[in-house]
C-alpha cells in the first residue's frame, strides 16, 4: 500500500532542505521525496517506516512534526476495477466440469463374517 507522508521540518537554507531530502531518500520503501512549500518535506512509498525516518530527521534538524499521512488509492481502484472485469469474463466463457466420481472396491471379504451360516 502506498503512503503519501507529509512532515514539517524547520528548514533556514536550500542546504538544510537538500539534507532533508537526502535522508528521507535513503530510508526503505521511499519511492519519490519532494519539497512543499519552505518548510514541508512530501514522501511517497511503500511501507515506509514513519518512526525510523522521523528519528533520523529529528537527529539532523531537532525538531520534526508529522502533518498527515495517506493511503494511495487511486492507481489500486481502477486495478481492481479492471481485475473483476477481467474475472467475469473469464469465468463467463469458459466452463469447468468436474472429472467423474472414481469407485473403487474398498473391502472384500474372503469369508462370510456371518458364523451362523
Amino acid at each position: 500500500m502506498k503512503q503519501k507522508i507529509v512532515m514539517q521540518i524547520p528548514m533556514n537554507s536550500s542546504k538544510h532542505r537538500t539534507k532533508a531530502m537526502k535522508i528521507a531518500a535513503v530510508a526503505n520503501g521511499v519511492s519519490s521525496v519532494g519539497i512543499e512549500g519552505t518548510d514541508k518535506v512530501v514522501v511517497i512509498g511503500d511501507e515506509v517506516d514513519l518512526v525510523k525516518l522521523a528519528r533520523c530527521l529529528k537527529k539532523e534538524f531537532g525538531h520534526v512534526m508529522l502533518v498527515s499521512v495517506e493511503e494511495k488509492k487511486k492507481e489500486d481502484d481502477k486495478k481492481k476495477k479492471e481485475e473483476k472485469e477481467l474475472e467475469y469474463w473469464s469465468n463467463y466463457c469458459f466452463h469447468r466440469y468436474q472429472p467423474p466420481p472414481v469407485y473403487e472396491a474398498i473391502y472384500t471379504p474372503s469369508q462370510p463374517t456371518c458364523s451362523i451360516l
